[in-house]
């Protein structure tokens, strides 16, 4: 077997992508894999799928020139993304729940022609790498977000910066469409996928070579915007880059495609994120169920047991998207846009059922042989394990149990530190549910309280000026490494190596080529050779034969009326001479 490529860091991912000489400093904060609430809402007489929830935040910041002459600190946030991973046994769902920028970019002078791309090439960089090394074989892989126009989500009062730049509705649609369609090139069209008999005999090699199988897998893009039909819904997609193509977007939703139960009511099969509008639309329709708030299981995702799970008012998942457009946040007069990236795997994974079910790993385990020649004896008869009690009542003398005394420690960051990594060690990296590899994880793994605290910390900063952007940089990177117990210098530098292309290419002369198309000049009629002479002065004088001279044209005689009007005669009308 060939030895398969080592796949790239995203350190090295970035600096392909970075504009060349220009340097980023990057901070990547995450936490280990934790159970929370399903994203699916069980259906009804099931319980909710055992899920994981994986928090990550990537900042990026640079260095503010001329910062020596003002005494300020030198770093500049300019951008911090956020981004929830969903696990279950069947799929993982890769969340990008905020993204935002203070509009300090600007301090670099980047050429306009490249003034956007750093922002959008971490954004979809980032994204895309968490995918790659959150893809496992077998199972289905989804991108999700959820695109609506604000002034701010990470960064308070950054609107307040005349610099930044904030797109109206329809541009961040389009933005993030952009953004996701590299992670959508990446892997095969649909349509590209080889028939059964041809995967039938070729089983065996993509068996062994784990890498070539996950390459081997389809993606597909999708957009929703409530209220937009489908002609209209493309036109914010990225259209393909190959001549006469397939699309690789649809103006549809994948739910049917992603949910655990197809077959299930409607509210089983959208997801429910935090801070999602469909997820407050859930939460309405849901108060239509009987017996809502009463059962210990809707609260974690499941469905009230005196229910059948469907709502009264909406009945199928095409009235809920029709219901969606008329939705606050989507009838604002801005619209707003629902992507998902579908990566579906090659070989689809198999359920191994009993898998989770210790009664079962019982039962395989051998039988003493006493009970295998009863059982060989009397083969209707059923065996009962005998199970010792263990008596609560204990006898004796009472031990003598010494108190334990709480030792302080005045270091934050030591206690923070010990629980970092006693909560790293507890975690394994491969599970059923999830996979955590050790080169995927931030450089700071928090818990999920210390994760949101960090959020706190960001969220209480100025970032309205330059100046204000510095002071709160500083501030939230010192208190975060306090918090997580490491060095201050805890982020690491990438500095870009991709040269830019100019549009204009430069002859030997060192003079640009332009070139006009479709102009036509008038031409010139020909004069003779010696009809010109040029004076000492420089001035051109034409012969006598060459100078046209207007033709004298005599006034017509006034002839009065007899009642005061002046006539003029037939034979002196002015007609225009031919040339």
């Amino acid at each position: 077997m060939a030895n398969t490529p080592t796949p790239k860091s995203l350190q090295d991912l970035l600096a392909e992508q970075l504009p060349q000489g220009v340097s980023f400093t990057f901070y990547h904060y995450s936490t280990p894999p934790t159970k929370s609430a399903a994203v699916f809402s069980a259906p009804p007489h099931a319980k909710p799928e055992r899920t994981y929830c994986e928090s990550h935040l990537l900042a990026a910041s640079i260095e503010r020139p001329h910062a020596e002459h003002s005494g300020l600190p030198e770093e500049l946030l300019v951008l911090a993304i956020e981004v929830l991973i969903y696990t279950t046994r069947s799929l993982t769902t890769i969340f990008i729940s905020k993204a935002d920028s203070t509009g300090c970019l600007s301090e670099l002078q980047i050429p306009p022609s490249q003034s956007s791309s750093p922002l959008k090439v971490i954004c979809g960089t980032f994204v895309s790498w968490l995918a790659r090394e959150r893809q496992r074989e077998g199972r289905k892989l989804v991108v999700s977000l959820f695109a609506r126009a604000q002034d701010q989500y990470l960064f308070p009062a950054s609107i307040d910066n005349k610099n930044k730049h904030v797109l109206d509705d329809r541009g961040l649609v389009k933005w993030w469409c952009r953004v996701l369609d590299p992670m959508v090139c990446q892997y095969k069209a649909e349509e590209e996928r080889r028939p059964f008999a041809e995967r039938l005999k070729e089983g065996a090699n993509t068996h062994n070579n784990k890498s070539e199988s996950l390459w081997e897998a389809t993606a597909k893009g999708y957009l929703v915007i409530p209220g937009f039909d489908s002609h209209d819904t493309l036109r914010y997609t990225p259209p393909s880059p190959v001549p006469n193509a397939p699309r690789r977007w649809a103006s549809t939703h994948p739910l049917l495609q992603i949910a655990p139960h197809p077959a299930a009511p409607p509210r089983c099969l959208v997801p429910h994120f935090p801070d999602d509008p469909k997820a407050r639309f859930l939460d309405e329709l849901d108060e239509e169920l009987p017996d809502r708030g009463s059962d210990a299981m809707a609260a974690e995702g499941g469905t009230p047991s005196k229910s059948n799970g469907i709502w009264k008012s909406v009945k199928t998942l095409d009235q809920f998207w029709e219901f969606m457009a008329f939705r606050q946040e989507c009838s604002s007069g801005r619209i707003v846009g629902f992507i998902w990236v579908v990566v579906t795997p090659q070989q689809p994974s198999i359920p191994e059922e009993g898998e989770d079910k210790p009664s079962q790993q019982m039962n395989s385990q051998p039988l003493p042989q006493n009970d295998l020649q009863g059982s060989e004896r009397n083969p209707g008869t059923k065996i009962k394990a005998k199970r010792k009690t263990k008596s609560k009542t204990e006898y004796g003398p009472i031990p003598l149990k010494l108190p334990r005394i709480k030792q302080t420690s005045s270091n934050l960051s030591t206690v923070s530190s010990a629980s970092r990594k006693s909560a790293a060690k507890e975690v394994p990296e491969n599970s059923p549910y999830y996979k955590w590899p050790s080169q995927s994880r931030g450089t700071i793994c928090f818990s999920t309280k210390d994760y949101n605290r960090a959020h706190e910390i960001l969220i209480h900063q100025n970032f309205g000026t330059p100046a204000s952007t510095a002071k709160a940089t500083k501030r939230w990177r010192d208190e975060i490494a306090v918090l997580g117990g490491v060095d201050k210098a805890w982020g690491w530098v990438v500095t870009g190596a991709k040269e830019h292309v100019a549009t204009a290419r430069p002859v030997s002369g060192g003079t640009s080529v332009t070139t006009v198309m479709g102009v036509r000049k008038k031409r010139k009629p020909d004069v003779p050779a010696g009809s010109a002479a040029h004076s000492s002065e420089g001035i051109r004088d034409l012969g006598s034969d060459s100078v046209r001279k207007k033709p004298k044209i005599e006034a017509a005689p006034i002839v009065e009326g007899t009642n005061g009007v002046n006539t003029l005669t037939a034979g002196l009308v002015r007609k225009k001479p031919k040339v």
